[in-house]
């Protein structure tokens, strides 16, 4: 046969109502001086079974061998203490494992390993069932194909594994009521499996909202309006909304940049001075090191300079963190009442907005119905100071707004105290305001006369007086000490005292304007992406439409190498795209083997580059956790394998002439799937191999994170246990293992379910590969998940549900694909068979979609109450600061592991003195004070008189002071 006829062959074929491209298109003929290679679908499976099926066994066995081995390397569970589980205790036998990890409940998973780790575990599971009765199907199958009478339109074929396929059946035949007849088995089974699996994924979801987990008592609010953009003002919208005790506490993020490079300067200070000591108690040699500050570079202890150092970072880090507390606190009066006894309102005061009736609205319902912070302070009453000035004074100075330190109110509210030590006129006079205001409240409680009246009312104009100037002298203060920090974002988290009011406002609407005071679930404090939580509503829609945008020309591109990857596994059709691969197969023909191998296996190794990439474009979209960005990476990856796989590789077998027929109408999409997707069944069982073969290799031998292990014990600082058990550039320790990739793995499963669908009635093989791999990755991921991988970050499963919506849309592209081929073999008596089938699956989305995924999000209110009053089910105090963002929640303080050892059996040892002191003793507060009642009081005149003399000398101070400027 010539090239002319061999052509006009393969052009009747793709033409025909078959399958696509002739299946002996793969033989590459020549004229009769040329070599003749001839590759069926038959050799290509058998190479591809015996080469990566061999080299699954062969990694198996490896991995057998080694983790007997070398326990510490593949079983980090066992020795880690924050990793440790009681499930990473037996190793099992060399090849026991394998079937041991299948005993393993639900339950344990999901609490030792996490709910997402469950999850995944139960789509593999999943598709090993759904295999089976594609299994099924095959059995019955086969012989319908395989016997098909014989036509013109069929006698090409002669491979044997292409003739157990739907192409040696001949159009109009009646051997295609088989084909129908197990689609509705294979999706009919399909759609029961889903709904059995959601009630497995409602319980265990339910089980994961029950636990006792600060994540499941808070809410994050984002797009607050600017009136409520405090601690304070959050909480009391939220009690307004329910109850005086529903809030445990509010937490708004607030703009630290520049302590944030503070805070990691004091932690690489602290790193060098322990490196410093270490080599000292090693050594006994005290370590230098060049001035950099001097000219001539001279020598200066190591140690010295960088505790020197350390001091004054912490003195900054302890002024900024007090200081921007101070401000995001947003402490303030009910009211505010003038020397002269008028209420004074603040411009920002507005109606109650919670108690309007009807369809009357509120003038501002952005506004609070409190004044705002910096608004004039005038107590009403003297006891009513005290929430703003402490009893007693720090050596940084306080005042009635901003300060260095903070004050915990009876509600757990911090209120804001104190000026700043950078200020000492201020300073003063904020000391002065202090004693005058527990003088006044001594006085005005007994005084009786109207002299003492009148002396309280000239008290009340000096205060007001001397704190509105302390007020704007701390606040220039506050400004030149913080810089470009302080400012307070429009986002933040509200912890909640009950599961059923957190379950309550997670499904409320708070605000009129969409997207204002948007509620979401709070993810868990360790896994919250700070740099995240401030963007603007404006911003994060701009990060989603250049996600979107970047998406989708990443996916524009990716067809390109795609294309040429998937054309490989056809040689004659790459041949006629690329004239030098022609040459060189003629010239070379053992090369078409080599390659039609190597094809599957680039498109695999390419596609291992992708989730980085996703990953990037993703932080675009401002996700505030690393669910939210596996979340939105699945459905990238997701769409990536359906568009690239069963569309690119479908019609890769001539890509220009291809994609110029779909530009020129794009109708032509359902009859290429159709035609060419049959045609690709050996090529995506390979990819299947590949795949699973290659993942096997990269997670069971841990290749990856061993040669990162060897260079980090040789690169990097590595003289203490603790310097050794850090990450350096890049550079994990063993102890340290990388987080569980969910969303790259669960994007490959689309793949499995994808060729599962579409293949299992037209290429009845095709579940003894997918059952296969299903067996073997349940039991690797299941050995991974109990002796390699943290539990956490744990989204609690939502991945499930991302995946199932995809797996929803898979069903319907591969029920259309089927139908086309239907049509394409002229199939008239059968195709209003399988009209129905579509239709029911679709009405199955929309009514899967209508109430399952909710139910399953939220626990139900008669969970959420019979939590709250289980005796000891979680103690919320426990909850406080759990959402202070790390740079305000950094210590104080910080000493290196030595200090703090010493300064901690000392702080044990005066704890106990003072026990034994205080042992046995019992009084009223002036005994525990250690003074009389008389005494009492006489220090309290002192204190009065003494604060009176403060204040007059700080009024005429500050008045002589204004004149003079």
């Amino acid at each position: 046969m010539n090239n002319k006829d061999f052509r006009m062959d393969s052009f009747r074929i793709m033409t025909s109502a078959v399958s696509g491209p002739d299946y002996d298109s793969r033989g590459l003929s020549s004229d009769d001086d040329s070599m003749t290679t001839n590759m069926k679908d038959s050799d290509v499976l058998a190479d591809s079974i015996v080469l990566y099926g061999g080299l699954l066994v062969l990694t198996i066995f490896v991995f057998s061998w080694l983790r007997r081995l070398f326990p510490k390397v593949y079983n980090i569970r066992s020795w880690v203490e924050e990793l440790k589980t009681y499930l990473a205790e037996d190793q099992y036998r060399f090849f026991s494992w394998l079937w041991r990890v299948y005993m393993i409940t639900d339950d344990e998973l999901m609490n030792e390993c996490g709910m997402d780790a469950a999850c995944f575990i139960h789509l593999i599971q999943m598709g090993y069932r759904l295999s089976l009765i594609a299994l099924f199907n095959m059995l019955w199958l086969l012989p319908i194909y395989m016997t098909a009478e014989d036509s013109e339109e069929t006698s090409y074929i002669t491979d044997r594994v292409v003739r157990t396929t739907v192409a040696n059946v001949p159009s109009g035949s009646h051997r295609l009521y088989a084909t129908v007849l197990a689609a509705y088995i294979m999706f009919g089974y399909t759609m029961y499996q889903i709904l059995v699996e959601f009630e497995w994924y409602t319980e265990m979801r339910h089980k994961f909202l029950r636990k006792p987990m600060v994540r499941h008592y808070a809410i994050f609010v984002r797009n607050i309006p600017v009136a409520y953009r405090s601690n304070i003002s959050l909480e009391e919208f939220f009690r307004n909304c329910f109850s005086d005790d529903a809030v445990l506490e509010a937490r708004l993020a607030v703009h630290t940049p520049s302590l944030g490079r503070i805070v990691a300067q004091r932690e690489a200070t602290l790193a060098n001075l322990e490196h410093a000591l270490a080599i000292y108690e090693k050594e006994g040699v005290r370590p230098t090191q060049k001035d950099k500050l001097l000219v001539l570079g001279e020598s200066i202890d190591s140690i010295d300079y960088y505790t020197e150092q350390l001091e004054q970072q912490n003195i900054q880090v302890k002024r900024r963190i007090e200081a921007l507390q101070a401000i995001v606190s947003g402490a303030q009066l009910d009211t505010a009442q003038s020397p002269e006894g008028h209420t004074h309102t603040p411009e920002t005061q507005d109606t109650d907005f919670f108690s309007f009736n009807g369809d009357e609205a509120p003038a501002q319902l952005d506004e609070p119905k409190y004044p705002q912070s910096g608004s004039p302070v005038g107590p009403e009453n003297p006891e009513k100071i005290e929430q703003f000035v402490p009893a007693e004074a720090t050596k940084y100075g306080e005042g009635p707004h901003g300060s260095l330190t903070t004050a915990t109110t009876d509600q757990g509210r911090t209120a804001s105290q104190g000026s700043l030590a950078l200020m000492r006129s201020s300073v003063t006079t904020a000391k002065a305001v202090a004693g005058t205001a527990r003088a006044v409240a001594g006085v005005a409680g007994k005084a009786t006369t109207t002299a003492s009246k009148v002396a309280t009312r000239a008290v009340r104009e000096s205060v007001f007086t001397v704190a509105g100037i302390a007020t704007s002298a701390a606040t220039r203060a506050m400004s030149m000490l913080l810089g470009e920090d302080g400012e307070v974002h429009s986002a933040g988290f509200v912890v909640f005292t009950k599961r059923s009011i957190t379950n309550a406002a997670k499904q409320m609407i708070h605000h009129e304007k969409p997207f204002c005071m948007e509620v979401t679930e709070a993810p868990d404090p360790k896994d919250v992406f700070w740099a995240n939580i401030g963007r603007t509503h404006k911003d994060l829609q701009v990060g989603m439409l250049a996600s979107f945008g970047a998406s989708a020309g990443l996916c524009l591109l990716w067809t390109i190498p795609m294309s040429f990857f998937a054309s490989l596994s056809n040689a004659s059709a790459v041949r006629q795209d690329f004239k030098w691969l022609d040459n060189m197969f003629n010239q070379y023909p053992g090369l078409v083997k080599v390659t039609e191998q190597l094809a599957p296996f680039l498109v695999v190794a390419f596609n291992w580059i992708l989730p980085n990439i996703l990953e990037t474009i993703t932080l675009f979209e401002g996700p505030i956790s690393s669910g939210k960005v596996q979340a939105s990476k699945f459905i990238k990856l997701a769409a990536f394998t359906i568009i690239q796989t069963f569309f690119v590789s479908a019609i890769s077998g001539s890509v220009i002439q291809t994609i110029t027929e779909i530009i020129e109408d794009w109708t032509k999409v359902i009859d290429l799937l159709a035609n060419t997707l049959p045609a690709q069944g050996t090529y995506f069982m390979q990819i299947l191999l590949v795949s699973t073969a290659t993942t096997a290799g990269v997670e069971m031998l841990r290749l990856i994170p061993i040669a990162l292990a060897i260079l980090r014990r040789h690169i990097g600082p590595r003289l203490t246990e603790k310097e050794r058990s850090k990450i350096y550039v890049g550079l994990r320790p063993l102890s340290c293992p990388q987080d569980f990739e969910h969303a790259d793995y669960t994007a490959q499963l689309v793949l499995y379910y994808m060729v599962l669908f579409v293949y299992a009635v037209i290429y009845p093989m095709t579940p003894l590969i997918t059952s296969v791999c299903f067996v073997f990755m349940g039991a690797m991921f299941r050995g991974q998940f109990i002796y390699v991988y943290d539990k956490y970050p744990d989204s609690g499963g939502k991945l499930w549900a991302h995946y199932i919506q995809v797996m929803l849309t898979c069903m319907i592209i591969a029920e259309i694909t089927i139908f086309g081929l239907l049509g394409l073999k002229k199939a008239v008596q059968q195709l209003p068979l399988f009209l129905p089938l579509l239709f029911i699956t679709i009405l199955f989305n929309f009514y899967i979609r209508q109430i399952h995924f909710r139910v399953a999000s939220y626990l139900p209110t008669r969970e959420c109450l019979i939590e709250d009053h289980r005796e000891g089910a979680f103690d919320i105090s426990t909850a406080r600061g759990a959402y202070l963002q790390p740079s305000l929640a950094a210590d104080k303080e910080l000493l290196p592991e030595t200090e703090k050892k010493d300064s901690s059996a000392q702080e044990e040892v005066a704890a106990d003195e003072e026990m034994a002191t205080n042992s046995g003793e019992t009084g009223n507060f002036s005994d525990c004070l250690g003074a009389t009642p008389y005494e009492t009081d006489q220090a309290r005149n002192s204190s009065i008189q003494m604060g009176l003399s403060l204040l007059s000398r700080s009024f005429f101070s500050t008045s002589a002071t204004k004149k003079s400027g």
